[in-house]
Order: C-alpha cells, then sequence, then structure tokens
C-alpha cells in the first residue's frame, strides 16, 4: 500500500489531504484507482467492476480522463451556482463516454464505478455513479452523502429489502449506473457545506464492506 498525503489551499481554504490503494484480499489485481488534484481542488475514486473483463483497466482509464479533463479546463469548479453543477456533470459525461469509446476500441467488457469531490469556498460537490461513497464527518456526526446506484439499494428505497437482508443479499454486487458501461450516464451530484474541522471520506465497497 502506497500512502499519498499533503496540504493545500483550496478555495482560500488550507486543507490536509490523503489517499490510499490496496487490492484486499479477495483479489490479486487492484482494481480500485484514485485521483488527487489538489491543484484544483478535485479528488476521486473509481473501482472497476470485478466481474467483467479489465476493471483495472475501467478504473485507471476514467481517472486519467478525468485528470486530462480537469487539468485542461482548470475551472471545473470554478463558478458559482448551477454553472458549477453544470460542468461537472458535463465533464462526468465527457469521461464516461470516453472510456465507453475506450472499451469498444479494446473489444472488452468493462465499467467502472465513480465517486468525486469538488471543491468551492465554503461547500464541496460531491458526484457519483454506481456504489462506490462519500462520507461527511461533520461535529461528531458521520453522514453518507451518496446514495449507492446498485440492485439492492433501489429494492430498500422501494420497501422489498431490510437493510439487513441487503447486506446479505446474492444480488448486493448488482450496481445499475457505472462509468463505462452505456453512451450515456446519469451521475448524482449534490452540493455538501463544509466547515473548518470536517472530514470527507471516499471510498469504495471494499472498505464498506470491512469497515
Amino acid at each position: 500500500m502506497r500512502l499519498i498525503h499533503g496540504t493545500c489551499r483550496c478555495s482560500g481554504n488550507m486543507m490536509h489531504y490523503a489517499g490510499a490503494t490496496d487490492p484486499g484480499r479477495v483479489r490479486p489485481c487492484n482494481e480500485d484507482s484514485l485521483l488527487i488534484l489538489p491543484e484544483v481542488g478535485l479528488f476521486a475514486v473509481a473501482d472497476g467492476l470485478g466481474g467483467l473483463d479489465a476493471g483495472d483497466v475501467a478504473s485507471s482509464t476514467a481517472l486519467a480522463y478525468l485528470h486530462d479533463l480537469c487539468l485542461a479546463q482548470h475551472t471545473v469548479g470554478g463558478a458559482d451556482g448551477d454553472n458549477t453543477l453544470s460542468r461537472l456533470d458535463a465533464t462526468i459525461a465527457a469521461v464516461n463516454s470516453r472510456t465507453y469509446e475506450h472499451r469498444l476500441a479494446l473489444g472488452k467488457n468493462m465499467a467502472t464505478t465513480l465517486a468525486l469531490v469538488q471543491f468551492e469556498p465554503d461547500a464541496v460537490l460531491a458526484a457519483h455513479v454506481g456504489d462506490s461513497r462519500i462520507y461527511h464527518w461533520h461535529e461528531g456526526l458521520l453522514t453518507q452523502v451518496s446514495r449507492d446506484h446498485s440492485l439492492v439499494n433501489q429494492l430498500c428505497e422501494q420497501g422489498a429489502l431490510t437493510a439487513s437482508q441487503a447486506k446479505q443479499s446474492p444480488q448486493r454486487h448488482i450496481i445499475t449506473r457505472a462509468i463505462g458501461a452505456e453512451p450515456n450516464v446519469l451521475p448524482s451530484i449534490k452540493r455538501v457545506a463544509v466547515a473548518p474541522g470536517d472530514l470527507l471520506l471516499l471510498c469504495t465497497d471494499g472498505l464498506t464492506s470491512m469497515v
């Protein structure tokens, strides 16, 4: 495991960041990837779908495209209001499109989750596709910001499954949205207020399943 950490100034505020990835105990290949771009206030994780051909390629490809787009624009979070959200939505759409095209070019059946935060003054835009999660620690309370794009979560929201049944369901690894799976994707994006002392955690299901 390699730990990446540092301190940066995002939207006028000093911030500490850290990231690490590990293959875990199930698969020999690490299908998770992370992206740390403190210069533009963007942080992301991606988890390649393990049941498909090339999960590691899918996650690294998606974050490589996200890296290039963000550095080229350098304004993903630079505007106020709905323009910022629309810009991030367009960025994720472009990442999905390019990952899908790369999938077709390779002839692989591959896709990946994506969870990211984009910093603004006193807030972050939190966006995700799939079941990689975003958590917010504020005043001693840990809140799950994202809602899994998964079959069991959909069934829970419909009242067809309880939370305890969902944890044991053989369908718990089926996700309903992924980057690169289809030509178009619908991310979930919300603005979350943050304050000094808050923590944000982005993680894949390898962490949430164990911890």
